[in-house]
């Protein structure tokens, strides 16, 4: 995936004194993008664990209760963060796949998820801390991933069916699996488990499961 973040929004520390008032229009959207960009550079720079709203707020040269005014508490801080991940997302899977179809649609899916980058490992953190943890009010962030993570196994099922249909669930489990692996593991050990090493260990993975089944059904 491409790299690199955008944090024109994130400016140096305000110095102390009165916070300066709402404009009488606020747009709230572009200020939640704003939270949201200051929160993926404070945890790119500083670790998940470093998250909070105060750090954030001395990101953007706020007050803490500028950020409570959009973003209520750490758990929200997540999920406005995993929004903007989910449209990053979004539309970097539509400029991936384009007009692909079929299996050629499915194997490029599965080779833009095995990808990493600076921003994609901050995204990928968060998540995996948000799931580690519904209990700590992560409910919103939470449901925003199961509707990513299930759109995205729908996605393997269906290029699955033209490779074989009757084993397409299996090979759609396997391809699913294999991505979510990668992306834990591209978090818990990136050196050890770089892009080519894996991509090279996916095509394996594709030639045996898609496209070698997709040439027997076609020869047929």
């Amino acid at each position: 995936m491409p790299v690199g973040m955008s944090t024109s929004g994130c400016r140096g520390i305000r110095p102390a004194g009165r916070e300066p008032p709402l404009p009488a229009e606020v747009d709230t959207a572009e200020r939640l993008a704003d939270i949201a960009r200051a929160t993926v550079a404070v945890a790119q720079e500083r670790g998940t664990h470093a998250v909070t709203l105060r750090a954030v707020a001395e990101r953007l040269g706020r007050s803490t209760a500028f950020i409570t005014h959009f973003v209520p508490s750490r758990a929200e801080l997540m999920a406005n963060a995993l929004e903007l991940a989910r449209a990053r997302w979004d539309d970097e899977r539509r400029d991936e796949l384009g007009g692909l179809v079929g299996v050629e649609r499915l194997a490029a899916l599965t080779r833009w998820m095995c990808t990493s980058s600076p921003e994609e490992s901050v995204f990928r953190s968060l998540w995996i801390e948000v799931i580690a943890d519904v209990r700590a009010g992560h409910d919103r962030a939470y449901d925003l991933l199961r509707t990513v993570t299930d759109a995205t196994y729908e996605s393997f099922l269906d290029g699955a069916r033209a490779a074989d249909r009757e084993e397409a669930a299996r090979i759609a489990d396997v391809l699913y699996l294999y991505c979510r692996g990668y992306e834990v593991k591209s978090v818990e050990d990136p050196e050890g488990w770089p892009d080519d090493r894996v991509q090279h260990s996916l095509e394996l993975l594709l030639q045996a499961l898609v496209f070698d089944r997709a040439d027997a059904a076609g020869s047929a």
